[in-house]
Protein backbone atom coordinates (compact mmCIF):
# COMPACT_ATOMS: atom_id res chain seq x y z
CA UNK A 1 0.00 0.00 0.00
CA UNK A 2 1.29 3.53 -0.78
CA UNK A 3 2.24 5.59 2.18
CA UNK A 4 -1.16 7.68 1.81
CA UNK A 5 -3.24 4.88 2.62
CA UNK A 6 -6.58 4.35 4.86
CA UNK A 7 -4.69 2.53 7.75
CA UNK A 8 -6.60 1.95 11.43
CA UNK A 9 -3.65 0.97 13.05
CA UNK A 10 -4.17 1.20 16.84
CA UNK A 11 -8.29 1.74 16.47
CA UNK A 12 -10.76 -0.61 17.93
CA UNK A 13 -13.26 -0.75 15.97
CA UNK A 14 -16.94 -3.17 16.78
CA UNK A 15 -19.19 -4.41 14.26
CA UNK A 16 -22.41 -6.14 15.08
CA UNK A 17 -23.70 -9.15 12.97
CA UNK A 18 -20.03 -9.75 12.27
CA UNK A 19 -20.83 -13.87 12.13
CA UNK A 20 -21.72 -13.52 8.01
CA UNK A 21 -23.13 -11.58 4.99
CA UNK A 22 -21.83 -7.88 5.03
CA UNK A 23 -20.73 -7.84 8.87
CA UNK A 24 -18.09 -10.97 7.98
CA UNK A 25 -16.87 -8.57 5.15
CA UNK A 26 -16.52 -5.35 7.12
CA UNK A 27 -15.16 -6.83 10.06
CA UNK A 28 -12.18 -8.63 7.73
CA UNK A 29 -11.83 -5.32 5.56
CA UNK A 30 -11.46 -3.73 8.54
CA UNK A 31 -8.89 -6.24 10.22
CA UNK A 32 -6.55 -6.08 7.00
CA UNK A 33 -6.26 -2.26 7.27
CA UNK A 34 -4.91 -2.30 10.88
CA UNK A 35 -8.15 -2.37 13.38
CA UNK A 36 -8.50 -4.63 15.80
CA UNK A 37 -11.80 -5.91 15.77
CA UNK A 38 -15.11 -6.65 17.94
CA UNK A 39 -16.69 -9.27 16.30
CA UNK A 40 -20.71 -9.39 17.45
CA UNK A 41 -23.21 -12.04 16.73
CA UNK A 42 -25.74 -13.93 18.03
CA UNK A 43 -24.53 -17.41 16.38
CA UNK A 44 -21.32 -18.28 18.71
CA UNK A 45 -19.91 -20.38 16.11
CA UNK A 46 -20.48 -17.78 13.35
CA UNK A 47 -18.59 -15.09 15.35
CA UNK A 48 -15.41 -17.48 16.16
CA UNK A 49 -15.23 -18.15 12.38
CA UNK A 50 -15.12 -14.76 11.27
CA UNK A 51 -12.47 -14.12 13.90
CA UNK A 52 -10.33 -16.60 13.04
CA UNK A 53 -11.17 -15.84 9.19
CA UNK A 54 -9.31 -12.80 10.70
CA UNK A 55 -6.63 -13.73 13.08
CA UNK A 56 -5.02 -16.28 10.36
CA UNK A 57 -4.75 -13.34 8.18
CA UNK A 58 -2.55 -11.80 10.61
CA UNK A 59 -5.32 -9.72 12.20
CA UNK A 60 -6.71 -8.80 15.47
CA UNK A 61 -10.12 -9.47 16.71
CA UNK A 62 -12.35 -11.29 19.28
CA UNK A 63 -15.84 -12.57 19.15
CA UNK A 64 -18.55 -11.34 21.55
CA UNK A 65 -21.94 -13.34 21.54
CA UNK A 66 -24.79 -11.36 22.50
CA UNK A 67 -28.03 -9.39 21.08
CA UNK A 68 -28.34 -5.86 20.12
CA UNK A 69 -32.01 -5.54 20.99
CA UNK A 70 -31.31 -5.06 24.26
CA UNK A 71 -29.39 -1.96 26.37
CA UNK A 72 -27.39 -4.88 28.35
CA UNK A 73 -26.74 -6.80 25.20
CA UNK A 74 -25.67 -3.28 23.55
CA UNK A 75 -23.51 -2.67 26.34
CA UNK A 76 -21.49 -6.45 26.92
CA UNK A 77 -20.87 -5.51 23.45
CA UNK A 78 -18.77 -2.26 24.49
CA UNK A 79 -17.83 -3.67 27.42
CA UNK A 80 -16.12 -6.66 25.37
CA UNK A 81 -14.02 -4.20 23.13
CA UNK A 82 -12.82 -2.34 26.52
CA UNK A 83 -11.95 -5.33 28.21
CA UNK A 84 -10.17 -6.72 25.21
CA UNK A 85 -8.94 -3.48 23.32
CA UNK A 86 -8.79 -0.68 26.19
CA UNK A 87 -10.97 1.54 23.93
CA UNK A 88 -13.45 2.01 21.26
CA UNK A 89 -13.19 3.97 18.20
CA UNK A 90 -15.81 2.90 15.71
CA UNK A 91 -18.82 0.84 15.65
CA UNK A 92 -20.71 -0.81 12.34
CA UNK A 93 -23.82 -0.96 13.22
CA UNK A 94 -24.98 -4.24 10.81
CA UNK A 95 -27.03 -6.79 13.00
CA UNK A 96 -30.50 -7.13 11.34
CA UNK A 97 -32.83 -9.76 10.49
CA UNK A 98 -35.90 -9.52 8.24
CA UNK A 99 -39.31 -10.77 8.52
CA UNK A 100 -41.44 -9.78 5.24
CA UNK A 101 -45.47 -9.87 5.52
CA UNK A 102 -48.08 -7.86 3.93
CA UNK A 103 -48.64 -4.52 5.81
CA UNK A 104 -51.98 -5.97 6.60
CA UNK A 105 -51.19 -9.42 7.70
CA UNK A 106 -47.77 -8.37 9.76
CA UNK A 107 -48.23 -9.01 13.44
CA UNK A 108 -47.11 -6.86 16.06
CA UNK A 109 -44.69 -9.21 17.42
CA UNK A 110 -43.11 -9.24 14.21
CA UNK A 111 -42.94 -5.50 13.73
CA UNK A 112 -41.52 -5.09 17.43
CA UNK A 113 -38.90 -8.06 16.25
CA UNK A 114 -37.55 -5.85 13.41
CA UNK A 115 -37.44 -2.70 15.40
CA UNK A 116 -36.03 -3.82 18.12
CA UNK A 117 -32.85 -5.23 16.05
CA UNK A 118 -32.26 -2.02 14.04
CA UNK A 119 -33.16 0.75 15.35
CA UNK A 120 -33.15 0.11 19.03
CA UNK A 121 -30.40 -2.62 18.49
CA UNK A 122 -28.30 0.70 16.56
CA UNK A 123 -29.45 2.77 20.18
CA UNK A 124 -28.13 0.33 22.18
CA UNK A 125 -24.60 -0.40 20.64
CA UNK A 126 -24.17 3.30 20.00
CA UNK A 127 -24.79 5.39 23.04
CA UNK A 128 -22.41 3.16 25.53
CA UNK A 129 -19.91 3.64 23.10
CA UNK A 130 -20.52 7.14 22.06
CA UNK A 131 -20.26 8.16 25.62
CA UNK A 132 -16.64 6.72 25.56
CA UNK A 133 -16.12 8.24 22.47
CA UNK A 134 -17.07 11.61 24.02
CA UNK A 135 -14.77 11.31 26.38
CA UNK A 136 -11.91 10.58 24.36
CA UNK A 137 -12.50 13.56 21.63
CA UNK A 138 -12.89 11.25 18.57
CA UNK A 139 -15.25 8.89 17.38
CA UNK A 140 -17.11 7.24 14.19
CA UNK A 141 -20.25 5.79 13.43
CA UNK A 142 -21.93 3.70 10.65
CA UNK A 143 -25.64 3.12 10.65
CA UNK A 144 -27.07 0.72 8.12
CA UNK A 145 -29.98 1.67 6.60
CA UNK A 146 -31.83 0.61 3.08
CA UNK A 147 -33.11 1.77 0.37
CA UNK A 148 -36.66 0.03 1.68
CA UNK A 149 -36.47 2.78 4.06
CA UNK A 150 -35.99 6.13 2.36
CA UNK A 151 -37.97 5.19 -1.17
CA UNK A 152 -40.32 2.36 0.36
CA UNK A 153 -40.50 -1.15 -0.51
CA UNK A 154 -43.73 -3.40 -0.59
CA UNK A 155 -44.34 -6.14 2.48
CA UNK A 156 -41.25 -4.68 4.30
CA UNK A 157 -43.25 -2.10 6.45
CA UNK A 158 -41.62 -3.04 9.86
CA UNK A 159 -37.69 -3.46 7.79
CA UNK A 160 -38.77 -0.17 6.40
CA UNK A 161 -39.70 1.98 9.33
CA UNK A 162 -36.68 0.51 11.58
CA UNK A 163 -34.41 1.63 8.66
CA UNK A 164 -35.88 4.85 8.03
CA UNK A 165 -35.57 5.78 12.00
CA UNK A 166 -31.99 4.60 11.52
CA UNK A 167 -31.27 7.81 9.51
CA UNK A 168 -32.74 10.12 11.96
CA UNK A 169 -30.99 8.49 14.46
CA UNK A 170 -27.72 9.00 12.37
CA UNK A 171 -28.72 12.73 11.97
CA UNK A 172 -28.78 13.69 15.77
CA UNK A 173 -26.03 11.57 16.78
CA UNK A 174 -23.56 13.35 13.87
CA UNK A 175 -24.90 16.85 14.95
CA UNK A 176 -24.52 16.20 18.76
CA UNK A 177 -21.22 14.44 18.34
CA UNK A 178 -19.33 16.84 15.86
CA UNK A 179 -18.36 18.98 18.47
CA UNK A 180 -16.71 15.90 20.27
CA UNK A 181 -15.10 14.75 16.93
CA UNK A 182 -17.40 11.95 16.68
CA UNK A 183 -18.61 11.57 13.26
CA UNK A 184 -21.51 9.88 11.70
CA UNK A 185 -23.04 8.41 8.36
CA UNK A 186 -25.66 5.79 7.17
CA UNK A 187 -24.94 3.72 4.20
CA UNK A 188 -27.86 1.53 2.34
CA UNK A 189 -25.97 -1.76 1.11
CA UNK A 190 -26.74 -3.26 -1.79
CA UNK A 191 -25.81 -6.95 -1.48
CA UNK A 192 -26.76 -10.61 -1.29
CA UNK A 193 -26.39 -11.40 1.85
CA UNK A 194 -28.88 -14.24 2.95
CA UNK A 195 -30.48 -12.13 5.32
CA UNK A 196 -34.14 -13.61 4.93
CA UNK A 197 -33.16 -17.32 4.29
CA UNK A 198 -35.60 -19.42 6.03
CA UNK A 199 -38.20 -17.24 6.48
CA UNK A 200 -41.35 -16.79 4.57
CA UNK A 201 -41.51 -15.50 0.73
CA UNK A 202 -39.32 -12.14 0.58
CA UNK A 203 -41.98 -10.34 -1.48
CA UNK A 204 -45.77 -11.47 -3.67
CA UNK A 205 -44.95 -12.95 -6.64
CA UNK A 206 -45.73 -9.37 -8.91
CA UNK A 207 -43.61 -7.57 -6.65
CA UNK A 208 -40.95 -10.69 -6.73
CA UNK A 209 -40.86 -10.81 -10.49
CA UNK A 210 -40.17 -6.86 -10.65
CA UNK A 211 -37.07 -7.04 -7.94
CA UNK A 212 -35.76 -10.02 -10.41
CA UNK A 213 -35.71 -7.98 -13.02
CA UNK A 214 -34.78 -4.37 -11.38
CA UNK A 215 -31.52 -6.66 -10.18
CA UNK A 216 -30.86 -8.49 -13.04
CA UNK A 217 -28.10 -6.20 -14.32
CA UNK A 218 -26.77 -5.55 -11.35
CA UNK A 219 -26.68 -8.95 -9.74
CA UNK A 220 -23.57 -10.60 -10.49
CA UNK A 221 -22.38 -7.15 -8.59
CA UNK A 222 -24.30 -7.37 -5.40
CA UNK A 223 -21.52 -8.75 -3.20
CA UNK A 224 -20.32 -7.52 -0.19
CA UNK A 225 -17.32 -6.93 -1.27
CA UNK A 226 -18.19 -3.78 -3.15
CA UNK A 227 -19.62 -2.63 0.09
CA UNK A 228 -16.66 -3.19 2.97
CA UNK A 229 -14.51 -0.25 1.19
CA UNK A 230 -17.00 2.44 2.36
CA UNK A 231 -17.49 1.42 5.38
CA UNK A 232 -13.83 1.23 6.03
CA UNK A 233 -12.98 4.96 5.15
CA UNK A 234 -16.29 6.67 7.16
CA UNK A 235 -14.79 4.32 10.31
CA UNK A 236 -11.16 5.86 9.56
CA UNK A 237 -10.00 8.40 11.09
CA UNK A 238 -9.72 10.09 7.21
CA UNK A 239 -13.34 10.02 7.34
CA UNK A 240 -14.51 14.05 6.61
CA UNK A 241 -18.10 13.39 6.16
CA UNK A 242 -20.27 13.07 8.78
CA UNK A 243 -24.62 13.36 8.72
CA UNK A 244 -24.35 11.77 5.44
CA UNK A 245 -26.42 8.85 3.66
CA UNK A 246 -24.77 7.12 0.75
CA UNK A 247 -25.70 4.07 -1.38
CA UNK A 248 -23.22 1.81 -1.91
CA UNK A 249 -22.55 -1.84 -3.44
CA UNK A 250 -22.26 -3.13 -7.24
CA UNK A 251 -19.41 -0.90 -7.80
CA UNK A 252 -21.13 2.31 -7.07
CA UNK A 253 -21.09 4.65 -4.37
CA UNK A 254 -24.03 8.05 -4.45
CA UNK A 255 -24.97 10.06 -1.55
CA UNK A 256 -28.63 10.05 -0.69
CA UNK A 257 -30.47 13.00 0.51
CA UNK A 258 -33.85 14.00 2.04
CA UNK A 259 -34.12 18.13 0.11
CA UNK A 260 -37.01 20.35 0.39
CA UNK A 261 -38.41 22.36 -2.48
CA UNK A 262 -39.28 26.35 -2.19
CA UNK A 263 -42.99 25.50 -1.72
CA UNK A 264 -45.49 27.75 -2.20
CA UNK A 265 -46.79 30.52 0.45
CA UNK A 266 -49.79 32.22 0.61
CA UNK A 267 -48.61 36.24 -0.17
CA UNK A 268 -50.93 37.49 3.11
CA UNK A 269 -49.02 35.55 5.15
CA UNK A 270 -52.63 34.15 6.30
CA UNK A 271 -53.36 30.59 6.22
CA UNK A 272 -54.27 28.87 3.52
CA UNK A 273 -57.62 27.43 2.23
CA UNK A 274 -57.61 23.99 0.93
CA UNK A 275 -59.25 25.06 -2.07
CA UNK A 276 -55.73 27.27 -2.03
CA UNK A 277 -53.43 24.33 -1.21
CA UNK A 278 -54.99 22.32 -4.32
CA UNK A 279 -54.49 25.09 -6.93
CA UNK A 280 -50.67 25.34 -5.55
CA UNK A 281 -49.56 21.98 -4.82
CA UNK A 282 -48.01 20.93 -8.04
CA UNK A 283 -45.99 24.32 -7.92
CA UNK A 284 -45.39 23.66 -4.58
CA UNK A 285 -43.97 20.27 -5.32
CA UNK A 286 -41.79 21.28 -8.23
CA UNK A 287 -38.49 19.80 -8.26
CA UNK A 288 -36.78 23.53 -9.28
CA UNK A 289 -34.58 25.36 -6.32
CA UNK A 290 -34.63 22.50 -4.12
CA UNK A 291 -32.42 22.95 -0.84
CA UNK A 292 -31.09 19.80 1.30
CA UNK A 293 -30.97 21.26 4.81
CA UNK A 294 -28.59 20.01 7.45
CA UNK A 295 -30.78 20.29 10.73
CA UNK A 296 -34.80 21.02 11.60
CA UNK A 297 -33.02 24.78 12.52
CA UNK A 298 -31.78 24.62 8.54
CA UNK A 299 -35.45 23.51 7.64
CA UNK A 300 -36.75 26.61 9.55
CA UNK A 301 -34.41 29.03 7.93
CA UNK A 302 -34.88 28.01 4.46
CA UNK A 303 -38.48 28.34 4.94
CA UNK A 304 -37.71 32.02 6.07
CA UNK A 305 -35.57 32.55 3.44
CA UNK A 306 -37.45 32.33 1.05
CA UNK A 307 -41.52 34.24 2.79
CA UNK A 308 -42.33 36.56 0.08
CA UNK A 309 -41.56 39.39 1.83
CA UNK A 310 -37.99 38.10 2.80
CA UNK A 311 -36.38 37.22 6.10
CA UNK A 312 -37.67 38.64 9.04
Amino acid sequence: MSSDSIRLDGQVVIVTGAGHGLGQAYARALAARGAAVVCNDVVAERAADTVAAIEAAGGRALAQVGTVATPEGGAAIVDAALAGFGRVDAVVNNAGQLRNAAFDEMTVDDFRAIVDTHLLGAFHVTQPAYRHMKAQGYGRIVFTSSSAGMFGSPWQASYAAAKAGLVGLCNVVALEGAAHGIRANAIMPMAFTGIGEGGPPPYPPDVLEDTAASLQPIAHLMTAEHCAPLVVYLASRDCAETHRVFSVGASHVARVFVGSTSGWYTPDGRPATPEAVREHLAGASALDGFAVPESMNDASRFVGANLPSGPT
